[in-house]
């Protein structure tokens, strides 16, 4: 059932959306999303979920085509998508809350956490705001996986972590000189919060955001862990060949969640009130990054980008066959989220054409 909805919608067939009397100007809105998706869809472009959010209420909540191509499996609003770096921004609220209580300061060194940790300088708040001038992961894992060199076939947080301590990798650049977006340093931070919290990450999670917040189907994916995913949707390639696996199945942190739509207006509401953490440490979180001794900002917070206009924060996240999207009004009640599992390269104009037409 679509809660706080203002259009009527018409379960049967194809499940037309008219323009209700109630509101015309967001109806249209409604109207015109889903009659763009379901134009994406019948041209085999879009295979997902949408929720548009107006005012702090839904607007539209919808699915379109398969949660599983093999078995035909439809998709829900509790469908579980894998988010990819959406899962971000779940990471960076468990370090403030962290901070929030005592327990870390963002500006404590990392080697404080991790004995052996070659660079001195990077802090929390550089792991947070991609400043670190740590290398990616991926590529070098990638290689490692290929070769076999250390005999696994699944890398963890901790073989990341071992790799930095043992064959020490060339900065990018000194710590705070810079930006470049790394998983690195998120894999870091989840390690962090197991490290300060005494809990696995997923764990941790679990009891201080999900369970509060009531977000039933979001969980942190772990293949050896945690492989079962309740209303699991599964990722395909445009030609609708499986292409779920994923060389990184066993790290979190930077990636590796599942979530709903259902869910994930639970958590934008939640950024919308004290919930979780107060209202000064969300406002720290979704403001610019200054770097190079703050003569420069980059448009990014914590485990957020930012619009020019700082009125905005938005997230996209790319894992196998799934691409989805967040994007969030900073000062309206407004939110677009489109999860999508067909590896189509459109999802992130769909989201913003959508979210600018609530304006």
């Amino acid at each position: 059932m679509l809660q706080g909805c203002i259009f009527n919608k018409d379960d049967s067939n194809n499940g037309t959306i008219t323009p209700s009397s109630q509101d015309a100007y967001v109806s249209k809105i409604a109207y015109d999303a889903d009659t763009l998706l379901k134009y994406l869809h019948q041209r085999k472009n879009f295979n997902g979920n949408i929720l548009v959010v107006h005012n702090g209420l839904k607007i539209l909540q919808k699915s379109y085509g398969y949660a599983d191509f093999r078995a035909k499996t439809i998709l829900t609003s509790q469908s579980n998508f894998r988010i990819g770096a959406l899962s971000k921004q779940f990471t960076a609220m468990a370090i403030m809350m962290l901070k929030e209580s005592g327990k870390i300061s963002y500006d404590d060194p990392v080697r404080k956490f991790f004995r052996g940790f070659p660079y001195p300088n990077i802090t929390i708040r550089q792991l947070l705001t991609h400043t670190s001038g740590l290398p990616n992961y991926g590529e070098y894992f990638a290689k490692v996986v290929l070769t076999s060199k250390y005999k696994f076939t699944s890398p963890t947080n901790q073989d990341v972590l071992l790799w930095l301590i043992n064959e020490k990798p060339k900065l990018y650049f000194k710590p705070g000189e810079s930006w470049l977006y790394t998983n690195t340093g998120y894999i870091l931070l989840a390690l962090i919060v197991e490290n300060v919290s005494r809990k696995p990450f997923l764990e941790y999670l679990q009891e201080r955001i999900f369970k509060p917040l009531d977000m039933t189907n979001t969980l942190v994916y772990d293949k050896k862990q945690n492989d079962k995913v309740p209303q699991r949707v599964y990722g395909f390639r445009k030609n609708r060949r499986l292409y779920d696996n994923h060389l990184f199945d066993r790290m979190y942190g930077d990636s590796n969640m599942y979530s709903s739509t259902e869910d994930l207006y639970k958590w934008d509401q939640a950024l919308r009130s004290e919930r979780l953490v107060k209202q000064s440490t969300l406002t720290e979180a979704f403001s610019p990054t200054p770097y190079f001794k703050g003569l420069f900002k980059k448009n990014y917070g914590f485990g957020w980008h930012l619009d020019k206009q700082g009125n905005t924060a938005y997230h996209l996240g790319s894992t196998g066959g799934f691409r989805c999207s967040i994007m969030r009004g900073l000062d309206k009640d407004n939110c677009v989220v489109l999860l999508t599992n067909n590896e189509d390269g459109r999802y992130e104009n769909i989201a913003k054409t959508i979210f600018d037409w609530l304006d």
